[in-house]
C-alpha cells in the first residue's frame, strides 16, 4: 500500500501552485510548531494569513477581518452566511458539504478568524472550498450592505 502524502506538503504545494499562476502576490510559507503558517497578499492589499494545522485537519485565515465586536450586526450576519453554505439549494460550486468540511469563525478581541475543518482530509477540496468560502466573504457578503466596512478596513474605494 502506497504512503500517503504528508497533509503539510499536499497543502503547502496546493498553495504554492495557486501562488505560481499569479493568483496570490508575495506568497510565503514556513512550518513552525507543527504548522503551515502562510502569508499572501490576494484579495485586498493587506497580507492574509492561512495557518494549516494538520493535527486538527484545520485550515484558518488568522484575523481575516480587523475591528469586528463580538455583538456587532455584521459578525451576527457573517456567522448566519457561514452557516448558510452547507444548504443544498446552494449550488455544487458555492456549497461546502457538511460531510465533508465544516466552517468556523471565531472572534477574539475584534479581531474574527475563519477557518475550514477538514472532515474528510481531501485537501485539494478543503482548499479549494477555503479559498472560494474567503473570495465569497469579500466579493459577495461584504459588498453589499457592508461596503463601508470595507472602506474602513480595507481601503476600498469610496464611490
Amino acid at each position: 500500500m502506497p504512503e500517503s502524502p504528508d497533509p503539510m506538503d499536499s497543502v503547502d504545494a496546493l498553495l504554492r501552485s495557486r501562488a505560481d499562476r499569479g493568483i496570490f502576490r508575495s506568497f510565503a510559507a514556513a512550518r513552525q510548531r507543527g504548522r503551515l503558517e502562510c502569508s499572501f497578499v490576494w484579495l485586498r492589499e493587506r497580507p492574509i494569513r492561512l495557518i494549516f494545522d494538520p493535527r486538527r485537519d484545520t485550515l484558518e485565515f488568522r484575523d481575516l477581518l480587523p475591528n469586528l465586536a463580538a455583538n456587532a450586526p455584521l459578525y451576527k450576519d457573517l456567522r448566519g452566511f457561514l452557516s448558510g453554505l452547507s444548504v443544498e439549494t446552494l449550488p455544487s460550486h458555492r456549497r461546502i458539504d457538511s460531510r465533508r468540511a465544516k466552517v468556523q469563525s471565531r472572534n477574539r478581541k475584534g479581531s474574527v478568524s475563519v477557518s475550514v475543518h477538514s472532515l474528510d482530509r481531501d485537501w485539494d477540496y478543503a482548499v479549494g472550498k477555503a479559498l472560494k468560502l474567503v473570495n465569497e466573504i469579500f466579493l459577495g457578503f461584504l459588498r453589499g450592505p457592508y461596503y463601508e466596512y470595507m472602506v474602513e478596513n480595507f481601503q476600498e474605494p469610496q464611490d
